[in-house]
């Protein structure tokens, strides 16, 4: 079984996976194209929403703000299933307000389209397990639950992140995936963020993985790290 780690990008999504202990990446326009490479099953981690509710905040983003403490901006509220497919923004905004007395910023807005693509796409490949997983919870948990404050845009930060995933990763060469990807397609840290995800995600596997809300049914969103 595929274990994939998968981040957004400007061309669309970049996946790491480990075959014959070597790091793989693929860049995918749209997660459809994920079933060229990888048949019909994988466990899939994956930065972005992928339950979502029909009311009221998800626990899950409200926890993991909690944990992040200065980092906590990183994790942006899910829209309600409702509001994903209103048809322009201020109709989206204006429902989700209604719903959770939170309007929808402009940022999560334009991640519109690819949480639409994991709704479709489970639907439609159910060999596919998808978990939500945030990156920097799982760098959190990589540094033994300690919050990295360095901004992985920053080469501070960006160092910090590399390091402890070389440790996990020994065959991963960040500058070596750098020469793979154009800059306009993938950036430094949407290939940092990738492994993270792909760390936690075999980590479920593994069942070694957190996850917030820590008390939850079976129904409650859950953000994995």
């Amino acid at each position: 079984m595929n274990v994939l780690g998968i981040d957004g990008c400007k061309f669309g999504w970049i996946v790491a996976t480990v075959s014959q202990k070597q790091i793989e990446f693929y860049l995918v326009e749209h997660l459809d194209k994920l079933e060229n490479f990888f048949l019909n099953e994988a466990i899939v981690g994956i930065d972005m929403p992928v339950d979502l509710i029909t009311s009221n905040s998800r626990l899950a983003d409200i926890q993991a703000r909690q944990l992040l403490k200065r980092r906590a901006s990183t994790i942006f509220n899910a829209p309600v299933i409702d509001a994903l497919y209103e048809k322009n923004y201020e109709l989206a905004s204006r429902l989700n307000f209604e719903k959770t007395q939170k309007k929808i910023s402009k940022q999560s807005w334009y991640l519109f389209n690819k949480i639409k693509q994991i709704q479709k796409f489970k639907k439609e490949h159910v060999g596919f397990s998808f978990y939500e997983v945030h990156p920097e919870l799982s760098f959190m948990a990589m540094n033994e639950m300690m919050v990295i404050v360095e901004s992985k845009k920053t080469p501070e930060g960006k160092a910090m992140r590399g390091t402890m995933i070389k440790s996990l990763f020994p065959s991963f060469n960040f500058d070596l995936v750098r020469q793979k990807f154009n800059k306009t397609d993938v950036a430094d840290d949407d290939i940092l963020d990738a492994m993270a995800v792909l760390w936690s995600t075999q980590r479920i596997v593994d069942k070694m993985a957190e996850f917030v809300p820590k008390k939850s049914s079976s129904f409650e969103p859950r953000i994995y790290y």
